[in-house]
């Protein structure tokens, strides 16, 4: 089989399943999550929908990524010359090199939707595509609904897509829009415009409403498409897309193709689970290639056979997608991705010394506790730090204080006070906010703000950390029937971003282990890089 070409459209297509959100800061940590995986085409938003969008790709601009940044937008209104669209005009304010377009490809979308003529319709295809050629776009044009329309009138679905060459488009993809197709339907679809265009790279874009995104975006390689459009986890309008965390690997690994590199492949799993956990929405505990169970072996007959020969029950070898096996029967040892990530952060586990036996056995009690760091690696770092002397402590809470209270009649205000032992001094402070997590935030920044003699140079540094996104998700912990909440709070500085984790039975405990936990984490490195004494932790 020939090349094969992702686009991801997780901060685009992603962003219209239930109960998921971004913020521009968001989108950027997942643009560079994502480019660790080699994924040539990256759209990274909807600037006419979402005209904050543009503020990203501004930012994106700056990251060098390998990938190429992708806008989305529609094709031009009817009887509107393409030049004065407004949605036109706002895709291309994101200023990138390629553009994605979509048109209706279904009559009856054509007719009830935009309410105008078959005829027409195809005119916005072929103009829109024309003209943003002529500015140098690279032009990614995928036909809404085309399987849908096929079944009810495939002459004209057909006649869409030719609209769409004529205009010069790059790539021509084909929606399964609603994941209403056969896997047969989708292969004769690639088949039969391959036919009738062979110089023009096919592709597929596929919602899993029955299930078959997946399969669906295989029986269209198969048949010849050159290019797939998916999410990473699946996200995506009503019950999703096609999973490229599940693709990617198949048709690797499966088919030969080689879609990305080996290194990068073995990347999957740690940003699948971190971009997966910054979402907050969808868990991966037995999703294929990069769930924590993928690989997990209970039975005495399962154990025996894959330590004779992994082949026996593993369809792939767990390292090739960055994931890991896990033996579970007592007295096996069991490997944990705690142990790799800790080697990143220059803490060898390998050694049997007793020390390491400790650090191990609390690193496996937190696991078990539930705490995974792939989303918030500067928690990890912290424990590590503490656990080999690296850090030492000097921040002790001795009483913190919650409430909301009514001011006037109506308007609600949180309160905050705090006891805290910061090195030698003893402070109280209070704080007053709009919500829990940024009155948190700001009695524990006004309790260093106390002691900003002991500071040093850190104590402008200090007043510009910054909270940039908070994710809350609930989960019980394996063989607990007692439910958990697990916060992660991301910080900023102006110059990086660092992601902290707390999970406790109460979620505003948990918001405050991960805001101590953040703070405490920037004070530490941010000294260690300037070369200084780091305050108040002598």
């Amino acid at each position: 089989m020939g090349r094969v070409t992702i686009l991801d459209t997780l901060l685009r297509d992603g962003a219209l399943s239930e109960g998921v959100s971004f913020t521009p800061e968001d989108k950027i940590e997942i643009l560079q999550l994502l480019d660790r995986l080699e994924i040539p085409y990256l759209e990274a938003g909807w600037p006419y929908q979402w005209p904050e969008d543009l503020e990203v790709f501004e930012r994106a601009r700056d990251l060098d990524l390998k990938g190429r940044l992708v806008a989305f937008g529609s094709t031009r209104r009817p009887e509107t010359d393409p030049d004065r669209d407004p949605n036109l005009r706002a895709l291309l304010k994101a200023d990138t090199g390629t553009v994605h377009i979509y048109g209706k490809a279904w009559s009856l979308h054509v007719e009830k939707v935009l309410r105008t003529t078959l005829e027409e319709n195809l005119a916005m295809v072929r103009e829109t595509v024309a003209y943003l050629k002529e500015l140098g776009k690279e032009v990614i044009f995928t036909a809404e609904h085309f399987y849908d329309g096929c079944r009810h009138d495939r002459g004209y679905s057909l006649e869409v897509a030719a609209a769409a060459v004529e205009g010069g488009a790059d790539i021509l993809v084909l929606g399964d829009s609603v994941g209403a197709s056969l896997m047969h339907e989708v292969a004769k679809g690639i088949r039969s415009v391959k036919e009738a265009h062979p110089d023009v790279t096919v592709g597929f874009h596929g919602h899993n409403d029955m299930g078959l995104a997946v399969a669906n975006a295989i029986a269209a390689v198969e048949a010849g498409a050159e290019h797939v459009q998916g999410t990473i986890g699946g996200y995506g309008a009503r019950t999703g897309m096609t999973d490229l965390s599940t693709l990617i690997p198949i048709l690797k690994l499966k088919m030969g193709i080689d879609v990305v590199s080996d290194e990068a492949l073995a990347n999957l799993t740690p940003v699948t689970r971190a971009i997966v956990n910054k979402i907050g929405v969808g868990d991966l505990d037995y999703h294929p290639f990069v769930g924590y169970k993928v690989f997990a072996h209970r039975t005495h007959s399962h154990i025996a056979a894959v330590l004779s020969d992994p082949e026996t029950y593993e369809p792939i070898p767990p390292e090739a997608v960055g994931n890991e096996r896990r033996l579970l029967l007592p007295g096996i040892a069991r490997a944990s991705y705690l142990e790799s990530l800790a080697q990143r952060l220059g803490v060898d586990l390998s050694g049997d010394s007793a020390a390491n036996q400790r650090i191990r056995e609390e690193l496996l009690r937190l696991e078990e506790a539930g705490y995974t760091y792939e989303d918030a690696e500067a928690s990890l770092e912290l424990v590590l730090g503490k656990l080999t002397g690296r850090f030492h402590p000097a921040m002790t809470v001795e009483r913190l204080r919650l409430f909301e209270v009514i001011r006037g009649k109506h308007q609600p205000v949180v309160e905050a006070s705090l006891r805290i032992q910061l090195g030698s001094h003893d402070e109280y402070v209070a704080a007053e906010g709009t919500g829990p997590v940024t009155t948190l935030f700001e009695v524990l920044l006004g309790a260093l703000r106390e002691v900003r003699s002991e500071l040093g140079p850190l104590e402008d540094y200090v007043c510009g950390i910054r909270l940039a996104a908070v994710r809350v998700r609930t989960f019980y912990p394996r063989g607990k029937q007692e439910l958990r909440a697990r916060v992660t709070v991301t910080f900023t500085d102006g110059e990086r971003n660092w992601s902290t984790i707390g999970i406790s039975r109460d979620l505003i405990q948990a918001t405050w282990q991960a805001l101590f936990d953040g703070i405490e984490y920037g004070l530490y490195t941010k000294a260690e890089a300037e070369g200084i004494e780091p305050p108040l932790f002598k």
